[in-house]
């Protein structure tokens, strides 16, 4: 049998009624007996096990699954907090927020990184693992103290995704900034041309055409930088920097204003932007995201 403290009266109530639902796929005769002693201050779970090894092992597995979910639930967003103001002491309550807050987006998977696809499962996975050992082999569970002493892999993964969070966080202020200069120079830039074409490319850079839909040769978009298309160029900044050097009155897309990488491009062009309503260069666009799209499924 293992006992589960729980600090919380009401908390450990509302574990108990978590593992009885949590449990209650199991079949009667396979399920453990749980009850529940609110005390003073406290509660306390108990779960009584089968003694038979099958049995038994299935029943912890399931035990250990639920509690996983209780911690996350109950426990994370305290541990987080705690390893937010451990490692960033000097910053605002303001900033520690936006960390919490971008580190539970990962957790959660609602991040633009790579990690956030895993990062639940992995810091899961972490939980569940320690739980497993743990009651294979004690009868008492302080879960208050198991969460702050003995998920030490949990709380370092967890840290490790505050560092991401953070370091995103400082990567948005810094882009923003950047942006707020170039919308700046932008609007005290003299216009050179009175209008300028864009189009998209078959190898995913863009193309910039002058009003009569003749090519305008820069070194940003064509020669060499074309060839580090596969070296992951960010192709909005090539933009960017491409129109800077035309500085255009008017800007005319010619392809969806969905297609992505040109957000950057509104903020700093603004009203100098139109979107095509429909022409060649528009089809021969759609015909060009489509190969992307397509070289794009076939490397994943």
């Amino acid at each position: 049998m293992i006992t589960i403290v729980v600090s919380c009266p009401g908390t450990g109530k509302q574990l108990w009624q978590q593992l009885q639902e949590d449990l209650s796929c199991l079949k009667p005769k396979d399920t453990p007996h749980i009850r529940c002693f609110p005390q003073q201050g406290q509660a306390l779970v108990t779960c009584r096990f089968a003694d038979a090894e099958p049995a038994r092992n299935a029943q912890i597995y399931y035990v250990a699954s639920s509690l996983t979910d209780f911690v996350v639930s109950q426990y994370e967003a305290g541990v987080l907090r705690r390893l937010i103001k451990k490692g960033y002491p000097s910053a605002s309550e303001d900033e520690r927020e936006a960390i919490f807050d971008e580190a539970y987006g990962i957790l959660i998977g609602k991040s633009p990184l790579k990690l956030a696809g895993e990062a639940r499962l992995q810091s899961k996975a972490d939980i569940m693992y320690a739980l497993l050992d743990y009651l294979n082999m004690e009868e008492l569970l302080i879960l208050d103290g198991f969460v702050r002493f003995r998920l030490w892999k949990y709380r370092r993964y967890l840290q490790h995704l505050v560092r991401m969070a953070a370091d995103s966080i400082r990567r948005k202020r810094a882009h923003r900034e950047f942006i707020s200069v170039l919308k700046g120079f932008v609007d005290l830039q003299e216009p050179r041309r009175d209008i300028v074409h864009i189009v998209v490319r078959p190898n995913g850079l863009y193309r910039i055409l002058d009003r009569e839909f003749s090519p305008i040769e820069t070194e940003y978009l064509e020669g060499y930088a074309a060839t580090l298309i596969e070296h992951e160029l960010d192709v909005e900044d090539l933009l960017i920097s491409a129109l800077l050097t035309t500085a255009p009155c008017r800007i005319m897309f010619h392809f969806p204003p969905e297609w992505p990488a040109t957000d950057a491009v509104q903020s700093i062009f603004g009203p100098r932007i139109e979107h095509c309503p429909g022409c060649r260069h528009c089809e021969a666009s759609r015909q060009a995201i489509a190969a992307i799209l397509a070289d794009r499924a076939e490397k994943s």
